[in-house]
């Protein structure tokens, strides 16, 4: 693992001997504790041929969770390929937010904005055994990988998905039902492309990292759309990007949300913006 590490770290790659050995325990079955502790086990020459084509993969900077096929996200693993962001340990800072703003037994319908992989609209239907959670996409793409994942977790009975861009064509019994918007929407705006690491620039769906020329399109939709499907307790929490939380705040603000509210992670980033429909009553 020592050469192939350093010759990821050649390559450019950050987390080269964590690469390596999560490319080595896949090809041998084996979790990072038990590749330490058969550290004197014998590979054979199919073993390592496998293991140099992962390697050549990784070299070319495609990211580790799009060869190994699964990424996890909140104790739980999710299947990805290019076809869904991968989801980023960031965003759970989005799924503690809605998860403190919703009791052990909140009921109702939940809307995952840009549902990706499903790993909001899933985790978040685990976590509240209570809820049905709905799972937006414009990509059927990764609808299909959503679906998958919902398989996979046993959760396709409270968990469903609909292709839609935006809110445009979520069914109109939801109005006025739903609990949460959730959304990780598009954000990172275009002239930041070439600037960002190859595994995100050259291997994710850009359909799911750029909302165009204005990065807070999304924001301004569900800004502006969002209060007609909520209830009278219902709030909306967003992920945002750097430097972005101002001026989402102030759409939700000119559009008559209440209760504004940013919570940052653990970088101190100023991660997500939530708002509720009615102004609370707490003294």
């Amino acid at each position: 693992m020592g050469k192939t590490a350093t010759f990821f770290e050649s390559r450019g790659i950050g987390s080269a001997r964590l690469d390596a050995e999560l490319l080595l325990g896949e090809v041998l079955g084996l979790d990072r504790l038990h590749l330490y502790t058969s550290f004197d086990r014998p590979i054979s020459s199919e073993e390592l041929d496998a293991y140099r084509v992962l390697v050549k993969r990784r070299a070319k900077r495609e990211p580790v969770a799009y060869i190994l096929g699964r990424r996890e996200f909140y104790g739980r693993t999710f299947a990805v390929d290019p076809r869904v962001l991968i989801p980023r340990p960031d965003t759970e800072v989005l799924v503690d937010e809605v998860l403190a703003r919703l009791p052990e037994d909140a009921e109702g319908v939940v809307i995952d904005y840009g549902t990706g992989s499903g790993a909001i609209a899933l985790t978040l239907a685990a976590e509240r055994p209570k809820l049905s959670v709905l799972g937006l996409d414009i990509s059927e793409d990764a609808l299909t990988a959503a679906r998958a994942n919902a398989d996979a977790l046993g959760l396709r009975q409270r968990v469903g998905f609909i292709r839609s861009d935006g809110l445009n064509s979520l069914p109109p019994r939801f109005q006025g039902q739903v609990v949460a918007l959730v959304a990780n929407p598009p954000y990172i705006p275009q002239e930041d492309l070439e600037g960002l690491m190859p595994e995100v620039r050259d291997h994710e769906p850009q359909s799911a990292l750029f909302a165009g020329p204005d990065p807070l399109l999304h924001y301004r939709r569900i800004a502006a759309e969002g209060r007609d499907w909520l209830g009278t307790e219902g709030f909306v929490s967003v992920e945002v990007g750097a430097g972005q939380s101002e001026g989402v705040c102030a759409l939700f603000e000119v559009s008559g949300w209440a209760d504004i509210a940013v919570r940052s992670d653990l970088a101190r980033h100023e991660r997500v913006v939530s708002a509720s429909v009615a102004a609370s009553t707490a003294s």
